[in-house]
């Protein structure tokens, strides 16, 4: 069956095909509410969708807004393989989706070939999570979209910004280990990169031991990727570290897989090693023991990312720096040390 048309819907209506554009379109002053209904009934009787690449023509505006992640660790190639992303993308299509814009999601590795392909496809605008000054910012820059950075410490007043406080929010976290009694504690992290977010939860980590009077160890930093694996494979490490009780783990993902490492070794958590994420994903809640960790409301946060696009894109007011808060979530792998 042939797709019905504008035209379809005015012989039906007894309308001006003009008349049935504006009244779609949201023009509806000159036309009678009677009018008005005659052209929905036709509408929903002849099943018209509108054409969204005619109107992309004819506007110049596609409705459509891209969504980057760029591949920056080499172990992690799978678009949504960390549910941090899965969680955020969520919140994100549900704004655009609720201010009437489309969504298309990227990966984009170290060739940026899928960033050509989404210039091509006409976006209005891009939402970029986690990108850093290298190669890609300056593809960013020469595309000149309006552009939301989300966890990116980029200094470019070209672009919007919607991140978290990490130093202060990685200082919380390693405070909060401080006040129930451990002075050895390690930082389980991804690759640290000048000017990212793990390089700003760091300098938490090392702000909250100095105010606490405990010297910095470099041996207790264990970097490697956020992934399961890395967790998993840095208990080994993390055991043969004297005097630590405590790990500050940067991503829940990965202080899921030091859980299971410990596990592995036969340690108990928290008698023998207390273990803290950061994010609260859903699973923070399915290991053992449940995680305490760094709530930072991420699906609020994609959502907030895709109201904030939408209106740059409507020409409204939009701050060019966002901060969203965080809060400690308590739960069952942290010992309390003090004494009684």
């Amino acid at each position: 069956m042939a797709r019905a048309t504008i035209k379809d819907i005015a012989l039906a209506a007894n309308v001006s095909p003009m008349t049935v554009s504006n009244v779609l379109n949201g023009r509806r002053a000159k036309a009678s509410d009677e009018t008005v209904e005659r052209i929905m009934v036709a509408v929903r009787e002849l099943g018209y969708r509108p054409n969204m690449s005619a109107r992309s023509l004819v506007s110049n505006a596609s409705r459509m807004v891209g969504v980057v992640i760029p591949f920056t660790e080499t172990q992690n190639q799978l678009l949504l393989d960390n549910p941090f992303y899965a969680e955020m993308i969520s919140g994100i299509e549900s704004a655009l989706r609720q201010n009437g814009y489309y969504m298309m999601l990227s990966g984009v590795g170290e060739s940026n070939a899928q960033l050509d392909t989404l210039s091509h496809w006409n976006m209005d605008g891009l939402i970029v999570l986690g990108v850093y000054r290298e190669g890609l910012y300056q593809h960013l820059r020469e595309l000149d979209l309006p552009t939301l950075l989300i966890d990116s410490y980029i200094d470019d007043a070209h672009f919007h910004h919607l991140r978290l406080d990490d130093e202060a929010a990685a200082y919380a976290a390693t405070s909060h280990l401080i006040a129930r009694g451990h002075t050895g504690i390690a930082l389980v992290t991804g690759v640290i990169r000048t000017s990212g977010v793990i390089e700003r939860r760091l300098a938490g980590y090392k702000r909250a031991l100095s105010e606490a009077g405990i010297g910095f160890d470099a041996a207790r930093v264990l970097s490697g990727s956020v992934t399961f694996d890395w967790g998993a494979e840095a208990a080994d490490r993390l055991t043969q570290l004297p005097g630590v009780t405590a790990a500050f783990c940067t991503a829940d993902l990965i202080a899921a897989g030091l859980l299971a490492g410990l596990h592995r070794l036969g340690r108990r958590i928290p008698e023998d090693y207390s273990v803290m994420g950061f994010d609260n994903l859903p699973v923070s809640r399915m290991v053992y023991p449940a995680l305490t960790t760094v709530d930072q409301s991420i699906l609020e946060k994609g959502k907030l990312a895709g109201d904030l696009i939408a209106r740059v894109l409507r020409k409204e007011a939009a701050p060019r720096e966002s901060t969203t808060d965080v809060r400690i979530v308590e739960r069952d792998s942290v010992l309390d040390r003090r004494p009684k």
